[in-house]
């Protein structure tokens, strides 16, 4: 046959239609789809009744509430519950694919529990003077919290290291939320809360990058990378004027001589006409909520000249403990202890929560340290540990959920227990409680009974959707309603005082010249651990960062020699830590956007400079 492109193209046509009648491209297509449902991390459903089940999300302090569709008593969807209280019906994307945790390729599923006990047990018979034992609660305000406490009360030289308690937000009390960066759509507080309370308050939200919170703010003010020092300063200099207000330090009055609004127009680059308009607004638009990053004291100091105290900034009661309980050993802070005094640190990581820098760990460890973390995996402290013991995940442990920062009343909800753990993990409670001697109870259920003694608050039963007076819930019910997933919500106190606003101690305000780059997060903050299809997802969509990865301007990229998908380090002077780069031309110039992870929390929780260096 004579090869003419009339014959080619009926080879190629038969060709196509012989394919289309034959079972190969369609074998092909589904063994593809059977292929792909089979990688590590995914849950093997069991064949048997439909029901749905109620609990808590414990993957981030927010505790939203879940509705679980589980087939023979196995979850296999997850979604919010519409009518709650505290969550509204939110549940995040981590949330919704939480169920794929236990099946995790990455996490622990035993470890050396008894070398680790026998170890820790030598340390402790032989602390010596001033020599400590600590437990480092990174998630402090839960039943397990309290085992802690009462566990050094009962040890010798036990110390209990949590970071401080935030005093809790009002934000539905709040008119204008003036935030200096923070992520009030990004994962901040409870997700549903901050969607409910938004048609209620004014945004105003200052920082170099339009993030999401930027886009849905009211005023979205594109200030200078690390540039809030300045712009809060220059508001504040016209709020005070001759005003003095009991509480700020001698320091912050030095600094706003040094910073008229002029100055901090020209710092932030936003008009001082604009500075001005903004001070008015915030003193005749109130009740007014100043949110900033890491504990700005900037932002605390604005809240206190605002009069944010008392309307929203409240304090809020703790949920009732047992009587006998309350022999325990104080909260004391990580910076209280002295350099290379802690023999013994036993640090709970189970529970996403805040995280310290490991080098502000590791100057108050004696010689020859014992330090055991109880993680999900090795991506944590677990770097440094000598003993890293695996915990159960979420949907696996029966925990309680402490009440999130933006939640004015107390709480007490239990996380989902849907799937039973692997043998080998160990409860941190229990084994801090062994090594004190404790008795065997189920403290969850003694502080429950506590709770229902005390006739405070009320009970919210997601599958009625209903809310009952806890004194009017029998004491054996009112346990079981909280086991299938109902919530204790305390009264407000109506006659709490306002709380104290402690100011904290001032930068410096210079920035390193071996440091760079200026710190934005523009990412939620991950668990340790994150479902594999979420991370697949994230991975192969640039909607969003992948967990530990950085954003450059292409500037900067081309300064540090790095491209898009290259590997480098990201450093702070708390630590360093492997992330994925990607360069980006919506990023400004002299900033490095993160994403959340577990390792970048632990080195940018204190710290706002950084810089990019090729692994």
């Amino acid at each position: 046959m004579t090869t003419t492109r009339r014959n080619l193209f009926k080879l190629t046509g038969g060709a196509a239609v012989g394919a289309m009648l034959t079972p190969a491209p369609w074998r092909l297509i589904t063994d593809s789809a059977l292929w792909s449902e089979n990688w590590p991390g995914i849950p093997r459903p069991r064949r048997g009744e439909v029901t749905f089940q109620f609990g808590n999300c414990s993957l981030c302090p927010a505790g939203c509430a879940v509705r679980a569709r589980c087939v023979a008593n196995q979850p296999v969807s997850l979604a919010g519950v519409a009518a709650h209280p505290l969550s509204h019906g939110a549940l995040c994307a981590f949330g919704i694919a939480g169920h794929h945790l236990p099946y995790h390729p990455g996490r622990l599923k035993s470890g050396p529990a008894a070398e680790a006990n026998q170890a820790v047990r030598a340390a402790l018979g032989q602390l010596r003077g001033a020599e400590r034992c600590a437990v480092l609660d990174l998630r402090p305000g839960r039943t397990a919290s309290w085992t802690y406490r009462r566990a050094m009360a009962a040890i010798r030289n036990g110390v209990y290291l949590a970071p401080a308690a935030p005093i809790a937000i009002n934000l539905a009390a709040a008119k204008t939320v003036f935030s200096l960066g923070a992520p009030l759509f990004d994962g901040w507080g409870t997700p549903g809360n901050v969607i409910a309370a938004r048609d209620h308050f004014r945004l105003i939200q200052a920082e170099p990058v339009e993030s999401r919170t930027a886009i849905m703010a009211d005023l979205w003010l594109p200030i200078r990378p690390g540039s809030e020092e300045a712009l809060a300063l220059g508001i504040a200099n016209l709020l005070l004027k001759e005003k003095k207000i009991a509480g700020l330090p001698a320091g912050f009055a030095d600094r706003l001589r040094e910073f008229p609004p002029t100055m901090a127009a020209m710092h932030s680059g936003i008009g001082e006409q604009q500075i001005a308009a903004l001070a008015r607004e915030l003193q005749d638009n109130g009740p007014v909520l100043v949110l900033g990053e890491n504990g700005s004291p900037y932002a605390a100091a604005l809240n206190l000249i605002l009069g944010a105290p008392g309307r929203t900034l409240v304090l809020r009661r703790e949920a009732p403990v047992p009587d006998d309980w309350k022999k325990a050993a104080p909260v004391a802070d990580l910076a209280s202890v002295p350099d290379g005094s802690i023999r013994v640190l036993l640090i709970d990581e189970s529970a996403t929560g805040e995280a310290l820098p490991w080098s502000a760990i590791q100057s108050k460890l004696a010689e020859k340290a014992v330090v055991v973390t109880f993680a999900w995996s090795k991506e944590g402290y677990g770097r440094q540990a000598a003993f890293t013991l695996p915990t159960a995940v979420y949907p696996e442990s029966l925990d309680d959920i402490p009440p999130a920062v933006d939640s004015p009343a107390a709480a007490f909800r239990l996380s989902a227990a849907w799937v039973a753990p692997p043998d080998g993990v160990v409860n941190p409670a229990d084994f801090v409680a062994g090594l004190a001697g404790l008795a065997a109870k189920d403290a969850l259920q003694e502080r429950a009974a506590a709770i229902r003694k005390s006739g405070r608050g009320s009970l919210f039963v997601p599958s009625s959707a209903t809310s009952t007076p806890a004194r009017d819930v029998k004491p054996d019910d009112f346990w079981k309603m909280l086991q299938a997933g109902a919530t204790w919500i305390d009264d407000l106190d109506a006659n709490a005082p306002a709380p104290k606003l402690d100011v904290p101690a001032l930068p410096a305000g210079t920035a390193s010249s071996a440091f760079p780059l200026v710190v934005v997060v523009t990412e939620p903050d991950t668990p340790a651990l994150v479902s594999p299809l979420l991370s697949k997802v994230y991975q192969e969509s640039n909607l969003r960062l992948a967990p530990e990865s950085v954003a450059l301007h292409p500037s900067d990229a081309r300064a540090c020699g790095l491209e898009t998908g290259s590997r480098a380090r990201l450093e702070t002077d708390c630590g360093s830590v492997a992330v994925n780069v990607t360069v980006d031309s919506d990023v400004p110039p002299g900033v490095v956007q993160v994403a959340g992870g577990p390792g970048i929390r632990k080195i940018c929780g204190a710290s706002s400079r950084a810089r990019v260096v090729r692994s």
